[in-house]
This record gives C-alpha cells, sequence and structure tokens, in this order.
C-alpha cells in the first residue's frame, strides 16, 4: 500500500476494489456477447451480468471465486423443448413417456434441476466452441449450480481473461447485487466493510463454498447483519431490517416456492441501478470502515453464538433459529462427533439455511481465521493490512494427493 496506518490502508484498498461504472459498461458488453453466442442455440434466452467487485485486480483465489455472475434466465419449458429437439429424445424436464404427468412434486423438482444442469453443460459447450471461454470447473453440488469459465480478455479493460461463475435462472446473484448496492445507498461504509469482509475472507481461503466454506453471498449476509445488530453503539444500527431495503425486501416479497416447476420464470433479472448517490452515514457515528472490520472481526469472535445464534437479516436483531430454517449437522471425521453448522437465512427465503454446505474442516477454518484476525487487529501499532490479506496457503498434501481447487463437483 502507499498510504500508512490501518485506516488509510483500509480506504486505499476498498477504492481499489469497489465496482467502477467502467466495469459496470464491461460485464454488460461481456452478456450481449454472451447473449448472442447463446441464441445461436436457443433464441429466447436473456443473458444478465452482475459485478460484485472491480475487475482489474487480481486476487488469491481470482479464479475460484470470481467476481463476475452470468446468469441465463429462460422458461423451463422452452429449455425441455429446444434441448430434446436437438438430442432428438426426450430431455429431462419434459413430460414422461405416456403422459400423467410426475408422480410428485418431488419428481418435479429433481427433474428440473437435472434439466437446470444440462442446460448449463449444453450453453458451456457453445461458449467454449464459439465464444472464446475456457472451462475451468463445474459446481453442481450447491444449491444453485453453475460452472466456471474464463472469459476472453475485453479491450480497453484487461489484457487478462475474466473468470465468470455462470448459471442458468439463478437468482442468488441478483439478490447479491440488490444488498451491496442498497447498503451503500443507506450507508456508503456499509458496502465498504461488505467488499473488504469478502476481500478478506478470499484471500484468506474461506469463501470458497465448492469446497466446504461459506459463499462470497454469506460473507456479505454476515457483515449486514453485524451492521444491523452491532453492540455498544449508541448512534444505532446502520443498517435497518430487510423490510427497510426498499428494493431486497420488494424482491422478498415476490418470492414465492414453486408449485409449478415447468412454469416460466420471472423476467430476465436485471442489475439494480442506482437512483442516486452512495448514502453518507445514517447516524452520529462516525467509526471507520477499518474500525468497523475490527468490531466485525470481534463480533463474530467473541460475542455471536454460533450454535444458538442464526443470521437473519429479515428480523435484524439478535435471534435463535427460526421454526422454518432447517439445522444442518455436521459429522466430524471420527464419525461421531457433531456440530450445529452456522445458521444462516436467506433473506429471499426464510426456509433455507444458506449455510447448511458447510463442512467440518470450513467451519474448523473460518473459526482460526476469525482468532488470526483478532490477532493481527487487536495489535499494539493498529494491525497491518497487508499481513492480514497475506493470501493462506494450503498444508502439504499427503502423498496420496488432495482434489486440486478446480476440481469438477459432477
Amino acid at each position: 500500500f502507499e498510504a500508512r496506518g490501518w485506516d488509510a490502508e483500509v480506504t486505499e484498498l476498498v477504492q481499489r476494489i469497489a465496482p467502477t461504472a467502467e466495469g459496470d459498461r464491461a460485464v454488460q458488453r461481456l452478456a450481449l456477447m454472451v447473449q448472442q453466442t447463446l441464441r445461436r442455440t436457443i433464441p429466447e434466452v436473456q443473458v444478465t451480468a452482475f459485478a460484485s467487485g472491480g475487475l482489474c485486480r487480481g486476487t488469491a483465489f481470482g479464479v475460484a471465486v470470481p467476481e463476475v455472475d452470468i446468469v441465463v434466465s429462460v422458461s423451463p419449458n422452452v429449455l425441455a423443448a429446444r434441448l430434446q429437439n436437438r438430442s432428438g429424445h426426450r430431455s429431462m424436464g419434459s413430460d414422461p413417456p405416456g403422459g400423467g404427468g410426475w408422480s410428485s412434486t418431488a419428481d418435479r423438482r429433481l427433474d428440473a434441476r437435472k434439466l437446470q444442469k444440462s442446460a448449463i453443460r449444453t450453453f458451456t459447450d457453445a461458449l467454449v466452441s464459439a465464444g472464446g471461454f475456457k472451462f475451468r470447473r463445474s459446481a453442481f453440488r450447491g444449491q444453485e449450480p453453475k460452472v466456471t469459465l474464463l472469459a476472453p480478455p475485453l479491450p480497453g479493460l484487461s489484457s487478462d481473461a475474466i473468470p465468470v461463475d455462470f448459471g442458468v435462472n439463478n437468482t442468488g446473484p441478483l439478490h447479491n447485487a440488490a444488498l451491496l448496492l442498497e447498503s451503500g445507498r443507506m450507508e456508503i461504509r456499509a458496502r465498504d466493510l461488505i467488499l473488504l469482509v469478502k476481500r478478506w475472507a478470499k484471500d484468506r481461503g474461506i469463501c470458497h463454498a465448492a469446497k466446504g466454506h461459506l459463499s462470497p453471498y454469506c460473507w456479505t449476509l454476515l457483515a449486514i447483519y453485524f451492521l444491523q445488530v452491532r453492540p455498544g453503539c449508541d448512534g444505532g444500527p446502520l443498517l435497518p431490517e430487510l423490510a427497510g431495503f426498499q428494493l431486497a425486501s420488494s424482491l422478498a416479497a415476490g418470492t414465492k416456492k414453486p408449485t409449478d416447476d415447468h412454469a416460466a420464470p420471472t423476467p430476465a433479472p436485471q442489475p439494480p441501478k442506482s437512483r442516486g448517490p452512495l448514502g453518507g452515514a445514517r447516524t452520529e457515528d462516525k467509526t471507520t470502515v477499518g474500525a468497523l472490520f475490527k468490531e466485525f472481526v470481534r463480533f463474530y469472535r467473541r460475542t455471536f453464538d454460533w450454535r444458538k445464534e442464526a443470521v437473519s437479516l429479515r428480523l435484524g436483531v439478535r435471534s435463535p433459529p427460526g421454526k422454518l430454517l432447517p439445522i444442518h449437522i455436521m459429522v466430524f471425521d471420527d464419525g461421531v462427533t457433531t456440530e450445529a453448522a452456522p445458521n444462516i437465512e436467506d433473506p429471499f427465503d426464510p426456509t433455507r439455511n444458506l449455510g447448511e454446505g458447510v463442512s467440518e474442516d470450513g467451519f474448523r477454518r473460518l473459526h482460526a481465521e476469525f482468532a488470526r484476525a483478532e490477532a493481527f487487529v487487536g495489535a499494539p501499532d493498529g494491525g497491518s493490512l497487508s499481513q492480514l490479506l497475506e493470501p493462506w496457503a494450503p498444508p502439504a498434501a499427503p502423498s496420496s494427493g488432495e482434489a486440486p481447487l478446480e476440481a469438477n463437483e459432477d
């Protein structure tokens, strides 16, 4: 860093990694390029791109955890028909042989998920063969299946390939973008804290969901929740409960449990657009972003009860998991010891626990990194951001070898 001192270094870093208008225009060009390529396969597709950070700044695990999401929106009925025509036989997602419909809702949901994966594979083949993309890995075990691709460099923006996550009819990227934008509208320090937290989690290797860690979206939720319930703040919380997020709460109100998996999806999600400048402080509290990060670390290290509490932006207060939130139990390597995984309520679906994919090793690493961060931010000299963000290196693999970071998860 050119700056000196903790707060100055934090400010410099946030300015480097924040999304820019230039980057937003670039990802929309990328979305248009993808759409033109895929419409040769299925003309009805609509493509949207979301950038959750600056595109020109490389980071540790940049390919493993991309800053860009590309989402294809298309009716499942259209997908089933088009893929069936291409393959010459019944594709997953169409009615079963002999008609009469599927035997249960569970059958339809399973079939819809297979259709989604089939579409991702078909579109990936098209982008690799005709669009100049390179395949890196698939992650189909998560709540929203996707693949990671390397998009060709964009002239005028970057001479390097751009890592992107690619999915079909996924809603997570829109929700993440809405929360990030709206947090910044209400309180600029909220957006900056989210960016800093995600950068720290990425550099320290604890936000790669495919490896049993919390996803970048979960880290966004942890940062926002902390600002909702932040202890010891005389000026009140820096962010309200979800009802106070105009855009996000409207999206949550429009989220319904599907009763017909073959129904047409909502129109293609569009990146939320700012209706004004990023907001100033909502309270008289003038705590810096650097100081907020230190509080964030101490809150989840010392105050938050991971066993008994849930992260709920919907409520915006400290509380146990709601009755509708499923509890995920992790089983340790010994086959006997168990522990409840983090309870992180999806703000757009209170019945969905976003912490269910965390593994025992991922949970252990999470606590280890909070302990390490607490030691750095509590240093007498104020802490070194460069040392805090030193990229994590995995321990030496055993002779049998560990699955590489880019391993497929079909």
